[in-house]
């Protein structure tokens, strides 16, 4: 399943986060989100979380790598941009994470790709050209029919 929206503003993407954190709610895995730098990847992840009903301060781990949300550190939010390997990760202990019931939102998620680990959703976030600065055309695929369903009924 694809399902498209374009979101017009921050806001816009940050509500379009809450209502895809609502349809996960008792998801766990992997979701892939990609786009260029400042495409709006931290800002949907800021609302997906709200939309699990999960209070924090979401912000890029860009530097930290990996940001943990929740009383029991069930969603996950990764960078991995930095990273050259999948050694390298496995150094961090990320596998860990794969091996629980963590709801896993990883930005730049190549290294996982590359080692065929597939996600329960991809989320691509692009500038539209020839629109206002804010723009994004936001594709969400969902292989499971089940989620995908929750997710195409999602409105903005």
């Amino acid at each position: 399943m694809k399902k498209y929206w374009t979101s017009t503003s921050p806001e816009q993407t940050l509500t379009l986060g809450r209502k895809i954190g609502q349809g996960l709610a008792g998801e766990a895995g992997l979701i892939y989100l990609t786009g260029d730098l400042g495409a709006g990847k931290t800002k949907l992840t800021q609302g997906i979380v709200e939309g699990l009903g999960i209070e924090a301060e979401v912000t890029s781990p860009t530097f930290a790598l990996i940001h943990e949300y929740g009383p029991e550190g069930e969603v996950i939010h990764a960078d991995l941009y930095r990273l050259e390997s999948y050694e390298e990760l496995q150094e961090i202990g990320f596998e860990e994470y794969l091996d629980e019931d963590h709801l896993i939102l990883c930005e730049w998620p190549d290294l996982l790709e590359e080692e065929g680990l597939e996600p329960i959703l991809r989320l691509d976030l692009r500038r539209v050209d020839g629109e206002s600065e804010q723009a994004r055309r936001i594709a969400l695929t969902a292989d499971d029919g089940a989620l995908g369903e929750r997710m195409a009924a999602i409105e903005i």
